[in-house]
């Protein structure tokens, strides 16, 4: 199947315009309440960290070994470090949107982040 001149101009416009729809969502998410960083290892809540500009915290959850080393930064949080087989938590990188989360599978690690402004979703249905 070829396509013709208008189908290009008319995937490009979708494009564009999805990628525009997903960055003012994303952006009006960001600036929408404080936004906080809950820890959570096995499931209990270690440490709740706030995420603001300018603030900046290290948090290593478990000893010499299985460790992850946890850093919050200027609005936003990553796992810096962990010795994990897989490195799936570190490669997710920072994020600083809720609701984003990490997960450490390994050693039962998830950080989750809440906004201060409750969602626009009225309910979930599993």
């Amino acid at each position: 199947m070829l396509l013709t001149r208008a189908d290009k101009i008319l995937i490009g416009i979708l494009v564009i315009a999805s990628s525009g729809g997903i960055g003012l969502n994303m952006a009006a998410l960001s600036a929408a309440g404080q936004q906080e960083a809950h820890v959570y290892k096995e499931g209990k809540l270690i440490q709740t960290i706030p995420l603001r500009p300018g603030y900046h915290q290290e948090l290593r959850l478990g000893g010499a070994e299985r460790y992850n080393l946890i850093m919050a930064d200027n609005g936003r949080i990553r796992v810096a470090e962990a010795d994990c087989p897989d490195q799936i938590c570190v490669r997710t990188g920072w994020i600083g949107v809720a609701p984003q989360q990490i997960v450490c599978l390994p050693y039962r690690v998830v950080i989750k982040l809440e906004s201060s402004i409750a969602p626009d979703i009225d309910d979930i249905t599993k």
